[in-house]
């Protein structure tokens, strides 16, 4: 591909950057923020015409640094089955789920956030006022201060130095989570929440297979489909492991059975790419493969929309009203021992 191929290229991304600036959900590898991601789009797209331009191959102009394989996957398919509907279905679907899980996992921070603040400022109006009136008590009463009192008087007395924090933290949170980044930033963020690493993965299985189905689906050789589809992968390692085996591949010196050990694919997938072709054909086990990856990651998000406000809730919101409960208690429950003794 190369000269020839410049006039769908650019008719093809001023398609992405409308759609981009409609805020329809592409996973492109770009910014969250639909204006950002949409420049950020146009420039792609001006530097890898510049690169047909001078007569390289759409290949390597793609595979420009400049240019997120999430982009060069969707452009590729799109280029090869001549639809750009077609290419984006896959990358629109995990877009909306990525987005879907980032909203889930922000709207169960909000809560906890609430609950901190309020805590926060008990805190606050318990060392200035209650500390000092409860060690009046003590010292009226002739009750030797425990421990409990002893660390709410020393929690008031650092209060000059630890009262900014909090908030400090509490802005460094909010920035955090409105500030736009791409897709796989977004996911490494949030990767530390338990499900989703298994979200990610099965959505970028779900891409690679619809990408690779595609790509054999619009006529392209086995190996040329695979090197073409490696762009679908997030993870580097993975794309330069795809394209060794399509290399290979394509010089006949790689065996089914050494192909199959390729990225420590799950065996469906494994099954989908090299064994399908003798029953229901490759393209279409691919297609099952996707949908059914597509699937169990939409389960997992539903879940994760549900139970991230609960859990978030009880493990922050509860921990640290139980906290700010104890410091309260635990001074009042050492004088009334004080007293009986």
């Amino acid at each position: 591909m190369s000269q020839a191929d410049l006039p769908r290229f650019l008719d093809l991304n001023d398609q992405l950057v409308a759609l981009v600036r409609a805020g329809v959900p592409v996973h492109l590898g770009l910014s969250s923020r639909s204006s950002d991601a949409a420049i950020a789009c146009e420039h792609i797209g001006s530097l890898v015409a510049r690169r047909l331009g001078e007569g390289v191959s759409l290949g390597d102009a793609l595979g420009d640094s400049a240019v997120p394989h999430e982009y060069r996957s969707v452009v590729q398919l799109a280029l090869a089955g001549d639809s750009l509907p077609a290419a984006l279905a896959g990358a629109g679907n995990t877009a909306q789920q990525r987005d879907e899980a980032r909203h889930a996992v922000r709207a169960a921070l909000r809560y906890p956030v609430m609950i901190c603040t309020l805590a926060y400022a008990g805190v606050v109006l318990f060392c200035l006022t209650f500390v000092p009136k409860l060690e009046a008590m003590y010292q009226s009463m002739g009750i030797r201060a425990g421990w409990g009192l002893s660390t709410a008087k020393l929690l008031g007395a650092s209060l000059p130095y630890w009262v900014v924090i909090p908030p400090l933290v509490l802005v460094l949170v909010v920035v955090w989570l409105r500030w736009p980044m791409t897709a796989g930033g977004a996911t490494r963020s949030f990767a530390w929440i338990p499900g989703m690493a298994k979200l990610a993965a099965e959505q970028e299985l779900s891409r690679f297979a619809d990408s690779l189905a595609g790509h054999l689906e619009a006529g392209a050789p086995f190996p040329a489909a695979l090197q073409s589809a490696a762009a679908a992968w997030d993870s580097d390692a993975r794309q330069k492991a795809t394209l060794q085996v399509a290399a290979e591949l394509a010089r006949g010196h790689l065996a089914s059975e050494q192909m199959s050990s390729m990225q420590q694919m799950p065996p469906l997938l494994q099954w989908a790419i090299w064994h399908a072709d003798d029953s229901v054909g490759r393209s279409r086990a691919l297609r099952m493969a996707a949908e059914l990856y597509r699937n169990s990651a939409e389960r997992r998000t539903s879940r994760l929309r549900v139970l991230a406000p609960v859990v978030t809730c009880v493990v922050i919101g509860g921990g640290v009203t139980l906290l700010y409960a104890l410091a309260l208690f635990i001074p009042v429950a050492q004088m009334i021992q004080g007293l009986a003794d």
